[in-house]
């Protein structure tokens, strides 16, 4: 007779072909070659996927009661410049600052984020559209960033950021 644990390795091995061959035989069964996680930070079903807009396409959006602009960058780097009229949103805010935004969003249709770069401001747009849950509202990266805008002459304001808060 096979010792404990030689019965236990036989019973583990038999099991494992079992399910093996069990899983080749259904027609749903999981695939194990061409395996890809599951994508978890998907937004919601039939909303706008985030897109890019270039400076000169977003500076007409400006003007519409319907449009927030979200900054992305650290407080310091907003209160040295930002566009016109925008919130501060760095991305390292806490939920409650970035519920605050989503909420400002009630009576408006188009989010415009940016940040120093497109890279930069890009997971933070992903993230507030998947926050927002709203397929109605358009989400945008100013594409070049804070840099592109500020490059193509456009209005700009700095100083103090009374509502933002150092985060580390």
């Amino acid at each position: 007779m096979l010792p404990l644990a030689a019965r236990t390795a036989v019973l583990l091995v038999i099991g494992a072909a079992v399910g093996l061959a069990a899983n080749a035989v259904r027609s749903d069964g999981v695939s194990l070659r061409g395996y890809s996680p599951p994508v978890s930070c998907e937004g919601p079903k039939g909303g706008h996927p985030v897109e890019v807009l270039p400076p000169d396409r977003a500076v007409r959006l400006c003007g519409d009661p319907g449009v927030l602009v979200a900054d992305a960058r650290p407080p310091r780097r907003f209160a040295e410049g930002h566009v016109a009229g925008a919130v501060h949103l760095p991305c390292a805010a806490p939920q409650a600052e970035a519920s605050t935004v989503v909420s400002r969003l009630t009576a408006k249709n188009t989010l415009i984020v940016y940040g120093d770069t497109t890279e930069e401001a890009r997971p933070v747009a992903e993230e507030l559209r998947r926050r927002i849950g709203r397929p109605d509202v358009k989400v945008v990266v100013l594409d070049g960033g804070f840099p592109a805008w500020n490059q193509a002459g456009l209005a700009c304001s700095s100083g103090p950021c009374p509502e933002c808060t150092e985060h580390k």
